[in-house]
């Protein structure tokens, strides 16, 4: 007795909506036109059966007997952009990631506008930006009562500190950009 007849290689439509690839063995991980998130999910099934074989024969070899979606971007089961050219899957679109912070400008924020915690701002360090803010400008505003010396010191040394600091808080503050996306 022989096995049923394999259907050729082509896109076939999936029950949770969309059209899936059948390489003749097995599916691809991939699903084009989903309806939805859930729906794109749901057809990723391992286990979906392959495609009925019908009796339609395709006149040239590899040609689909589903016709394939118009070429563009389409989401992936991760949710990432893939070009799809209209017979074949290119690359996965540029993810967008935030700048990286750069050692060179935060210097530059120091060195100029170290007064207002600029390289702190920058850097994302809003709390301690502003409890310098506060030391620094409170300390001039107290200093005719002598009380603000003290706290214009310690925000000079901070300053001071900060200058061989800020490599070590630059590569933290991408750190912590990388980690959150």
């Amino acid at each position: 007795m022989n096995p049923p007849p394999t259907p050729p290689a082509g896109w076939y439509d999936v029950p949770a909506g969309g059209k899936r690839f059948w390489d003749g063995k097995s599916w691809s991980a991939d699903v084009v036109g989903a309806p939805s998130a859930t729906a794109e999910y749901e057809a990723l099934d391992p286990y979906l059966p392959p495609p009925r074989a019908t009796t339609t024969v395709a006149t040239v070899p590899m040609t689909p007997l589903v016709e394939s979606a118009a070429a563009g971007w389409y989401p992936g089961p991760t949710g990432a952009l893939r070009w799809w050219d209209g017979r074949q899957w290119g690359p996965f679109a540029p993810s967008v990631v935030a700048p990286a912070k750069e050692v060179g400008i935060a210097y530059l924020f120091l060195l100029l506008l170290g007064g207002v915690a600029a390289q702190r701002f920058y850097l994302g360090l809003i709390p301690s930006a502003i409890v310098f803010n506060i030391l620094w400008w409170g300390g001039w505003l107290l200093s005719i009562l002598l009380i603000g010396i003290p706290m214009i010191l310690a925000a000079a040394i901070w300053w001071v500190v900060d200058l061989f600091l800020l490599p070590t808080l630059v590569r933290r503050a991408n750190a912590v950009r990388v980690m959150g996306q």
